[in-house]
C-alpha cells in the first residue's frame, strides 16, 4: 500500500482525476527492463563453500528471470488500458456515481449489473497465449508487479476523497469448474493487495451460505469500489474443461463481471485453449448466450509467446544467466557450445524447464564433485553426458510431453501437460478418451521378479507392481 501523490500526465485527457494521476509511467524500455531482470550473485569462491552453502547458492537459480521480448509491449498495453479506462471511471463524475448506485442496487438484488451507463462503453479485453511453461503469466504478473497495486487516497485537490485503490489483480480460474472457487481465488487476491477481509466475508467460516449470484455481485461490487483498474484473468483453457458442469463460469461471466463496469481483461492461455475456442457451437453455454461474446473478449491486440530458437538473444541471456562464470568448474569453456545446444534441445527453450534443468544440473554436478574420488572424473561444468543422465532422471515424467513438443505436436504436448500436472483439470468425454488412449502407449512395464525363499529379510524392498516402473524409480540416481 502507497500513499497517493498526484501528477498530471502529458495527454491531458488523464488529467484532473485522482485514478489516474496517482498512476506514474515509466517511459524508458531500459530502465524497464532492468528492473524487472533477475540474476544470480554468485560469489567467486562459490567452490570452496562448506556444501549447505553452495546449496543456498544455487537456489537463487529459480529467481532468475530474463524478460521476455514482448515484456515491454506488454506492460505498455496494460498501461494504457488501466490510464484510460479511469478517463470513464472520474470518481467525481456523474457516470461513475450513476453505475456505482446501480451496482450497490443489484448487490441488494443478489445479482449483478448487466446492463449499461450512458457514457460509459464496455471495455476491452486482451490475449496472452502460447504454450505452457513459455512464460506468460510469469511475464504478464512481473509487469503488473512493477506497477504499484493498491493506493490510498485520502482527498484530492482539496475534496474529501477516502478510498483505496486496487489498480490491478491477477486470479486463476479454477480447473474445477466451480464457480464459488473462482470468486474465491478473486477475493483471496484482493485480500492479499488491500489487507481487507472479503474471503472471509463472503466465503470463511460464517454461519451465512451466499449463494452464487450474491457471490458474483459481490466481486463486481468490490472491483467497482475499490476502483479496479485492470484485471488478469489467468488459466482460461480451464474454461474449456467446463462443458458440462453447470452454473461454470463462460466467457460471458467475465465480460459482465468486469467489461460491463469498464475494467479491462488480460486473459491468459495455452495455445491450444485459444485455438478450441474457436470449435465450439453456437449453443455452447462456455462461451455464453451471445456468440458476439467471443469477438468482443477478444476485441484488442493478442500476444503470442513461442519457442525460442537456440540463436535468439532470449535463450543466450537466459542461459548465460543459469550458467554464470562463478558456477562455472574449473572456469572452463571449452564445451560451452555444444552443451548449450543439447541444453537447448532438452528444455526446447521453455523457461520453467530450463531454470529446473540447470539447478538440478548444478546440484547434480555439486555431490558428485564432493564424493571422495570423483573429482577427477569431473573436470567441467559442461559435461553433455552428465547433462543428459540428469534430464533422464529427473524429467522422465514429462518427457513424453517435451518429446511431442520438440516434434511440433502441441495438442499431444499440452494434453500431456495438464495430464502429468493435475488430476484436478476437467476434461471433456473427447478429450479424456485421447489422453487415456495416449497414456496407454507410454506406460512401462516392469520386468518380472523370481521369488526366492533364501533373499535376506534386510535386503526385501516391498513394491507395489500396479505401479509403473517410472513412479517406482523416482528420485532414483543413475547410477542406482
Amino acid at each position: 500500500m502507497i500513499k497517493a501523490e498526484y501528477h498530471p500526465h502529458l495527454d491531458p485527457n488523464l488529467n484532473d482525476n485522482p485514478l489516474s494521476e496517482t498512476i506514474q509511467v515509466e517511459l524508458f524500455e531500459e530502465s524497464f527492463l532492468k528492473k524487472l531482470t533477475v540474476i544470480t550473485n554468485i560469489v567467486p569462491n562459490f567452490w570452496e563453500l562448506p556444501e549447505i552453502y553452495q546449496l543456498t547458492q544455487l537456489r537463487q537459480l529459480t529467481d532468475v528471470y530474463i524478460p521476455d521480448p514482448q515484456a515491454w509491449r506488454i506492460h505498455n498495453k496494460i498501461m494504457s488500458l488501466l490510464l484510460f479506462c479511469y478517463v470513464h471511471r472520474n470518481p467525481f463524475s456523474k457516470t461513475m456515481q450513476i453505475l456505482m448506485r446501480k451496482i450497490s442496487h443489484s448487490l441488494k438484488h443478489q445479482e449483478m449489473f448487466d446492463g449499461q451507463v450512458a457514457g460509459m462503453s464496455t471495455a476491452p479485453a486482451c490475449l496472452v497465449y502460447g504454450e505452457s511453461g513459455t512464460g506468460k503469466t510469469t511475464t504478464i504478473r512481473k509487469v503488473l508487479g512493477a506497477i504499484p497495486q493498491a493506493i490510498e487516497h485520502t482527498s484530492y485537490k482539496g475534496e474529501h476523497f477516502k478510498k483505496l485503490q486496487l489498480v490491478w489483480v491477477s486470479f486463476d480460474l479454477p480447473a474445477n469448474g466451480s464457480p464459488k472457487a473462482m470468486c474465491a481465488n478473486f477475493f483471496r487476491a484482493v485480500d492479499k493487495a488491500l489487507g481487507t477481509s472479503y474471503h472471509d466475508i463472503w466465503i470463511g467460516q460464517n454461519d451465512k451460505k451466499y449463494s452464487v449470484d450474491s457471490l458474483m455481485a459481490a466481486m463486481q461490487s468490490i472491483a467497482a469500489n475499490h476502483y479496479l483498474g485492470v484485471v488478469h484473468v489467468d488459466e482460461l483453457q480451464f474454461m474449456l474443461g467446463y462443458g458440462k458442469i453447470k452454473g461454470s463460469p463462460n466467457l460471458q461471466t467475465l465480460e459482465t463481471l468486469f467489461n460491463k463496469i469498464g475494467v479491462p481483461i488480460i486473459q491468459s492461455s495455452t495455445q491450444i485453449g485459444v485455438e478450441l475456442f474457436d470449435t465450439l457451437k453456437e449453443s455452447d453455454h462456455r462461451l455464453g448466450h451471445d456468440m458476439s461474446t467471443v469477438r468482443r473478449m477478444l476485441n484488442d491486440r493478442q500476444f503470442k509467446f513461442v519457442l525460442h530458437p537456440k540463436s535468439s538473444v532470449h535463450f543466450n541471456n537466459l542461459f548465460d544467466a543459469l550458467f554464470p562464470h562463478e558456477l562455472l568448474l574449473n572456469n572452463d569453456e571449452s564445451n560451452r557450445e555444444q552443451f548449450k545446444g543439447k541444453f537447448h534441445e532438452l528444455s526446447v527453450s521453455l523457461p520453467a524447464i530450463m531454470v529446473r534443468l540447470a539447478l538440478l544440473h548444478h546440484e547434480t554436478l555439486k555431490a558428485l564433485i564432493n564424493k571422495p574420488g570423483q573429482s577427477e572424473k569431473y573436470r567441467s561444468t559442461f559435461d553433455i553426458i552428465l547433462l543428459e543422465r540428469v534430464y533422464q532422471n529427473q524429467f522422465h515424467l514429462i518427457d513424453s510431453a517435451l518429446s511431442a513438443l520438440r516434434k511440433g505436436n502441441r495438442k499431444l504436448f499440452e494434453q500431456k501437460i495438464r495430464a502429468n500436472n493435475s488430476k484436478k483439470a476437467v476434461y471433456s468425454n473427447e478429450e479424456a478418451k485421447e489422453a487415456k488412449k495416449a497414456d496407454k502407449t507410454s506406460e512401462a512395464k516392469l520386468p518380472q521378479v523370481k521369488k526366492s525363499d533364501d533373499t535376506p529379510h534386510s535386503d526385501v524392498k516391498l513394491v507395489d507392481f500396479n505401479l509403473l516402473a517410472q513412479e517406482i524409480c523416482t528420485g532414483v540416481g543413475g547410477d542406482e
